[in-house]
């Protein structure tokens, strides 16, 4: 019975095709006309809430695809004239080909030679797909044909495929001492063909004999030009006769200023510039090699550098007597050259200084190593390349040297097992036997929302959110629906002692108190370089019955792989954007900037200058990293209540802010990453991109760009699919960790600790050891101290951003007391003026918000230690005003610490031009005094 069923269904799906000339349902019924598809929905009794062609469409291919054989049957019956309420006249016998092409061609006026034409291109073509339109718009293309054909014979032209006339033509090249003539090919700009066909042949004929014509003048003019540049004065490279046998041995399809030379005439022209340059041709380029030399540890290599030039592009510079730029060039190369091979040759002897760290090995030997495998490769090889079956050989026989490690290192294996099934160290949330919800979706499509509306209904209930600003929105939003709700961040907490709910930024996660529902907010962070570890925690260890997970599409392979590695129930729920997001296709001015824009930068440096510039013009609110959460929302607030008209911003905007931006414009199509300077990646793109057009504040969104680069860029990376995250995740040392290791390593330093966690540790399932080179950096500090273990971990985590000099210094201050066992007291700011006036007084109110938050830090490690946390909260709220006001005023200025001279923002330096300048020449005067300055051993 199933199989007839399925031969009748495989009938009704073969009858809709012939119907729809070969398409499927899905296709064809979009192409029925509005009145065809009103009949439908009557017939089939379709309760719709308009008769929009878009929505009787969809709710006819659902009721294709859900409902059975005999709906089927109704509507094939009706839309091929069988069904019963249609009137049914008798049908004739079905014509042959050749009587319905004839047929169809009698409406229309036709020559004989047309007919037979029109047969023979339908010959090959099934029946029931032969139309009349079909037919007659094949016979308006062979006339149009037809048309081309005898205008090209006409004017002895090509018509190519974007409507442009090709032709040759002979012109006079008239040198000094040279008169010849020469056939080029000429090509005229698009034809209007289509306005053309309206008129008379011979105007047509006319009219591109006018632009022949034309196109030969323009043609005759660029020969003119280029003999003018040429004559005016002797020329540095060619003289006449070489000119004219070049021009004349030119195709006829070269532009003049890429007619080929003769190799060995640039070969003269590059000795002249350096005689040890070697000249080579192949079937594109021009490539030049000259051999340098570098000292590797006392030992000489010798190796070649080369450049390679388009011929075109050498060409036109050489005809345009132009400054040859090889030597620049492989100098450039060379020291890109060089300074991949130092970077390969410092890695290659950190690895070995990392091998041998419990060893006392002269310098000297490390080299001998290095020199002894390398200097043989560069010496056959005439390159200078480290490779990596080098580096390899090294490595091991470096490894041979230090064998008596070998019982060492397997006890460290041994730890390396002890731990490594991370999902045991939640036995909490292993016991709960969650489901885990995923909400998928992009930017603006309700996916937190929905996820927040859940937590809200929930009996108890923890938010994760990637940031500060987002829990306290969190916080203040289930407060507001009378949740009761506590917050907890690294700086703060503000609890409600009948609190059921609980808010706060995803590394303050409490893993040991289990909840009705979790909501883990913008899930595709597991990828950060940085802070992905938090994320994985999170997804492993809320403690909740119903973990609902928000983030974008690229994220959902990495979890659902964690989810099985769980053994943990997963549903997915998709999301779509609520309202229109279009790239723009030009890029936008600065001085043409709407307001409700925002404008988006990858640096306070870039986003301060931004501001400089169009303060000018509008009123600007500013938003960068290092400015705290508070002064981010108060301008915010500014922009979303009217009184800026342009937000500045850096990549800060992507998560945490719901704004009214219209326009979102990428000021840079790159960024610096912390390792290196990249083209922003799609997912950056499309987060950031995602602010515009917010649902409830625009219908639709634009993204653009200040230049084309920029948005050609942003437009590529706009379209392009989101790759998937790939695994492993990355995993952060707990505190577990660091005691076992220090333990089967025998040591309290916590640098060594967390050094051979980035190494060596191993676990079961998808997962790696965090990138901790931040952490590394904070935990080189601590160790120069007297401490414990534990606090050394605490303080390590702690957020200490040692790139600033004032925040290092503070930290030391604080570990001083600490390793002293003081109490650490906080000490505000003196009075500040309404606004500083520049960059310098601005960074240094930022440092010191900084310096509040890890003071608050700690407060929550150290409570009996840390005890002015009223004081540093109530500095915070001056700091922030202080810092909001200077924006707002816009009249700070950048100077140099040396001389004071004001600098422009988009200037990268501290110092001026002069003071560096007036520095170098006094460390060259003073340069064999040579000396070191470094911290205090202890």
């Amino acid at each position: 019975m199933a199989k007839k069923k399925k031969k009748y269904l495989i009938k009704l799906n073969n009858k809709i095709r012939n119907y729809f000339n070969g398409l499927p349902f899905d296709e064809g019924v979009a192409t029925l006309d509005t009145d065809k598809l009103i009949e439908l929905v009557m017939l089939l009794e379709l309760d719709l809430d308009s008769h929009e062609k878009e929505d009787m469409v969809r709710a006819l291919r659902r009721v294709w695809s859900e409902e059975g054989a005999g709906t089927r049957e109704l509507i094939v019956s009706y839309l091929t004239q069988n069904h019963k309420a249609v009137h049914r006249s008798r049908r004739s016998a079905p014509l042959d080909k050749v009587e319905k092409i004839l047929q169809i061609l009698d409406e229309t006026e036709h020559s004989r030679e047309e007919e037979n034409q029109i047969l023979d291109a339908f010959i090959n073509v099934r029946n029931a797909k032969i139309t009349p339109d079909k037919v007659v718009g094949k016979l308006h293309y062979l006339r149009m044909k037809g048309r081309l054909t005898a205008l090209e014979r006409s004017l002895d032209v090509e018509f190519n495929s974007l409507n442009e006339m090709e032709f040759y033509h002979s012109f006079i090249f008239k040198l000094k001492a040279f008169d010849f003539n020469k056939l080029l090919q000429c090509t005229t700009s698009p034809l209007p063909l289509d306005e053309m066909w309206e008129m008379s042949d011979e105007k047509i004929l006319e009219r591109l004999k006018e632009i022949k014509e034309e196109t030969i003048a323009k043609r005759t003019q660029e020969i003119e030009q280029f003999f003018t540049s040429i004559r005016e004065q002797e020329h540095p490279y060619l003289n006449e006769e070489q000119m004219a046998e070049a021009l004349k041995r030119m195709p006829p399809e070269r532009e003049l200023y890429h007619a080929p030379l003769p190799l060995s005439l640039i070969e003269g022209l590059l000795h002249g510039i350096s005689e040890k340059y070697e000249v080579f041709e192949s079937t594109d380029h021009i490539i030049i090699e000259k051999e340098k030399f570098h000292d590797l540890f006392g030992t000489t290599l010798f190796y070649n550098t080369s450049v390679s030039y388009e011929k075109p592009f050498l060409y036109s510079l050489i005809w345009r007597g132009a400054q040859l730029p090889v030597k620049e060039d492989l100098n450039r190369v060379n020291d890109d050259l060089l300074a991949h091979f130092k970077v390969a040759i410092g890695d290659l002897l950190e690895e070995m200084k990392v091998m041998s760290t419990k060893l006392s090995i002269e310098k000297e030997v490390l080299h001998e190593f290095i020199v002894r495998f390398i200097e043989p490769q560069v010496r056959s090889s005439h390159t200078l390349k480290f490779k990596e079956k080098s580096r390899r050989r090294v490595l091991f026989h470096f490894a041979e040297y230090i064998k008596p490690l070998l019982e060492k290192q397997k006890r460290e294996e041994l730890l390396a097992k002890t731990i490594r099934d991370f999902k045991n160290l939640f036995p909490l949330a292993r016991e709960l036997k969650r489901k885990i919800v995923f909400h998928v979706g992009p930017t603006n499509s309700g996916k937190t929302y929905a996820a927040l509306q859940e937590l809200k209904e929930a009996t108890t209930g923890y938010y994760l959110a990637p940031l500060r600003l987002l829990a306290l929105e969190g916080y203040e939003n289930l407060k507001k629906e009378g949740v009761h709700v506590s917050l907890v961040t690294g700086e703060e907490e503000i609890i409600d002692e009948e609190s059921t709910h609980i808010s706060s930024t995803i590394e303050m996660m409490n893993s040991s108190v289990d909840v009705d529902v979790c909501v883990i907010d913008e899930i595709q962070m597991i990828s950060d370089r940085d802070r992905g570890w938090a994320w994985a925690n999170a997804l492993i260890g809320a403690p909740a019955k119903k973990v609902i997970l928000t983030g974008s599409v690229n994220a959902l392979h990495a979890v659902e792989a964690l989810c099985e590695y769980l053994g943990e129930e997963l549903e997915v729920i998709h999301f779509e954007r609520k309202n229109e997001l279009a790239m723009m296709k030009h890029p936008v001015s600065m001085k043409k900037i709407e307001p409700q824009t925002a404008v988006v930068a990858f640096s306070r440096r870039e986003v301060l200058s931004l501001k400089q510039q169009l303060s000018e013009r509008y009123s600007v609110s500013v938003v960068y990293g290092n400015l705290s959460p508070e002064v981010r929302r108060e301008e915010a607030r500014r922009f979303r209540e009217g009184e800026s008209q342009i937000l500045v911003s850096t990549d800060a905007i992507a998560m945490g802010l719901n704004l009214p931006i219209k326009t979102l414009l990428f000021a840079k199509d790159n960024k610096f990453d912390g390792l290196r300077r990249r083209e922003l990646l799609p997912t950056e793109v499309q987060q950031i991109a995602g602010r515009a057009g917010r649902y409830g504040f625009e219908e639709k969104g634009y993204v653009g760009a200040l230049d084309t680069a920029a948005l050609d860029t942003v437009s590529k990376a706009f379209h392009a699919p989101l790759a998937d995250i790939e695994l492993p995740v990355s995993v952060m040392a707990s505190l577990e960790h660091v005691m076992l290791i220090g333990e089967i390593l025998e040591t309290e330093n916590i640098t060594t600790i967390l050094g051979f966690f980035a190494d060596n540790m191993e676990f079961d399932g998808p997962f790696m050891a965090a990138n901790i080179d931040s952490m590394l950096e904070i935990a080189a500090i601590v160790d120069e101290y007297d401490l414990d273990l534990k606090t050394r971990f605490y303080l390590s985590c702690a957020p200490a951003s040692i790139s600033s000099p004032y925040i290092e210094s503070v930290f030391h201050r604080y570990i001083k007391q600490i390793e002293a066992g003081k109490k650490v007291r906080y000490i505000p700011p003196r009075d500040l003026p309404k606004f500083a006036q520049t960059n310098d007084m601005l960074l240094n109110a930022e440092d010191r918000v900084r310096e509040i938050s890890l003071y608050l830090w700690l407060s929550f490690k150290f409570p009996d230690m840390f005890e002015d946390t009223e004081k540093a909260i109530q500095a915070r709220v001056r700091l922030n005003n202080y810092i909001e006001n200077s924006l707002r005023q816009g009249h700070f200025t950048k100077q140099c610490r040396k001389c004071g001279k004001v600098l422009d923002f988009s200037y990268r330096f501290s110092i001026c031009d002069s003071c560096h300048a007036q520095g170098k020449r006094g460390s060259s005067s003073h340069s064999h005094r040579g000396g070191y300055r470094g911290r205090r051993k202890r």
